[in-house]
């Protein structure tokens, strides 16, 4: 039996219409009907109720579906153990959110162009909701970004892998730099940039410093990217307050420091890898996945998942 039946009796499943399967899977609805006909002669049973435009799994199919899910990831799996010895090749298409993107990103385009000539890597970035509609529509195949941001995961595989730190940044040196103990007050003397917050944050910062604490109220300039908050931060007097690896080519040549506030702002941003449970997970992932480990266990701005 080949895997790839599988894959289109799952997609069949999350879709529930022989025409969007087919076009998520780039083939002719012809292709696709007779890929599940030649599964369900191979099993001996009616898999797919077809109703008109509508489908629905049998019994048997929802059965069938079932271990599929399990199956198909362990097979993939194995197919990386050899895969992993040898000098990849194909195309892996990775969204990033606002931190991971700005924190996690760059590095990782300069491991794949490194160390794997043979691998065509897409890169797409943007907020959670149009990368979320992207992996859906199966032009991205895996996504890493704020694990928060979800909302409905029943047709998701979060894998946490650890988490970013969040902070203050300014340009060095900052008038804040001769500060030994910088309050809320003091810093709000200064613009502040940041990207979105959740309401987790808010509320943890409004707990700490009060009402006046709340950064929806006062962040000067929101930005889901944060590459150009970064950068205006090391520019002008403004402070940057977010993922502090945003920063950390800044910090490492000295354009750029960390502040250190009182009471001290703990933050701790959950990443993780997120793809769609229907389809089985894409060979490469495993670059992204090592890449990732790797990046969060030496990064001073970072907290590697507990294994």
């Amino acid at each position: 039996m080949e895997t790839r039946k599988l894959e289109h009796l799952l997609e069949l499943a999350a879709t529930a219409s022989f025409s969007r399967a087919a076009a998520n899977l780039h083939l002719t609805q012809s292709a696709l009907s007779k890929s599940i006909q030649s599964l369900e002669e191979e099993i001996g049973a009616q898999l797919v109720d077809r109703r008109g435009r509508h489908c629905a799994l049998t019994a048997i199919g929802e059965m069938v579906a079932e271990r599929a899910r399990r199956l198909l990831p362990e097979v993939d799996e194995v197919l990386h153990l050899a895969e992993r010895d040898s000098n990849p090749e194909g195309m892996l298409r990775v969204g990033f959110g606002a931190g991971p993107g700005a924190a996690i990103c760059p590095g990782f385009i300069r491991h794949v162009a490194e160390s794997y000539p043979r691998v065509r890597l897409v890169i797409r970035r943007g907020t959670v909701q149009a990368l979320m509609r992207e992996l859906r529509e199966r032009t991205i195949d895996v996504l890493m970004l704020d694990v928060r941001a979800l909302r409905e995961t029943e047709d998701l595989v979060v894998e946490p892998v650890g988490s970013l730190l969040g902070g203050a940044v300014s340009r060095a040196p900052h008038p804040l730099a001769s500060e030994a103990s910088i309050t809320m007050d003091k810093l709000l003397d200064y613009p502040v940039l940041s990207t979105s917050v959740s309401d987790e944050i808010a509320r943890t910062s409004v707990e700490m410093y009060g009402p006046k604490g709340d950064p929806r109220r006062f962040t000067t300039v929101e930005s889901e990217e944060l590459e150009p908050l970064v950068k205006a931060a090391v520019t002008s007097n403004a402070v940057f307050l977010g993922v502090i690896a945003a920063a950390q080519d800044e910090i490492s040549d000295g354009r750029a420091q960390v502040l250190v506030l009182s009471p001290p702002l703990h933050v701790k941003v959950p990443i993780a890898l997120v793809r769609l449970s229907s389809k089985a997970e894409m060979r490469l992932v495993f670059i992204l996945r090592d890449f990732v480990s790797g990046w969060l266990r030496e990064s001073a701005y970072a907290d590697a998942a507990s294994s």
